[in-house]
């Protein structure tokens, strides 16, 4: 659509977390906030927290089975301390549930993996880390555009205006059918419309 120049990769910023009355930088050391090893939530967690971690390696193996949700199996293995201050935040923002329901084979597909394989859950993040240092690539992940996200859409509606394609906006759609012949009929507004191809947001 024309904005492959002005592609950008975004600008260097820290997170931080609110937790135990103070704003604190988000920890490293940690897979979707599993840690791999308590000093890797020193200051974030409480003393009682940081222990409970520091007991996984010593826990009979969790299995696992076809799947099961996050939370259940990281409060099992690390404590709700980790999950209620960690995993949750992050989990629930990206997946808008709560983390003691969520499916960890489709949420941390690679934590449900190491799980499968590992006996110590903190020993599994590890193992996930050093592969992900090992293969890490070269330059950002993400990009941003120059001016704003919110520039894609306009220069996507020119780009198929461009094409002929035909763009209807504040306009209710009352009917969308399936043509057997020849595409779709659409009735947006007043106009009965034919089209090879519909989007209706």
């Amino acid at each position: 659509v024309g904005l492959a120049g002005r592609l950008q990769p975004p600008a260097t910023a820290t997170a931080s977390l609110w937790t135990r009355g103070a704003l604190r930088p988000m920890p490293k050391g940690h897979v979707m906030g599993v840690p791999g090893t308590a000093e890797a939530l020193a200051g974030v967690l409480s003393d009682e927290g940081l222990a409970r971690i520091g007991r996984d390696a010593d826990l009979p193996r969790t299995e696992v089975g076809d799947d099961v949700a996050v939370g259940e199996y990281v409060a099992a293995r690390v404590g709700r301390e980790v999950v209620d201050r960690l995993v949750e935040p992050l989990l629930g923002g990206v997946y808008a549930g709560d983390a003691y329901r969520i499916s960890m084979r489709s949420a941390v597909p690679q934590l449900f993996e190491a799980a499968r394989t590992h006996t110590s859950l903190t020993e599994a993040v590890r193992g996930i880390q050093a592969k992900s240092a090992a293969s890490a690539q070269a330059g950002p992940v993400f990009m941003g555009i120059a001016g704003g996200v919110g520039t894609l859409p306009l220069a996507v509606a020119g780009a198929l205006r461009a094409d002929g394609v035909e763009i209807l906006t504040g306009t209710p759609v009352t009917e969308l059918r399936r043509e057997p012949e020849d595409g779709w009929r659409v009735v947006a507004g007043d106009r009965a419309l034919h089209a090879d191809a519909v989007v209706v947001a």
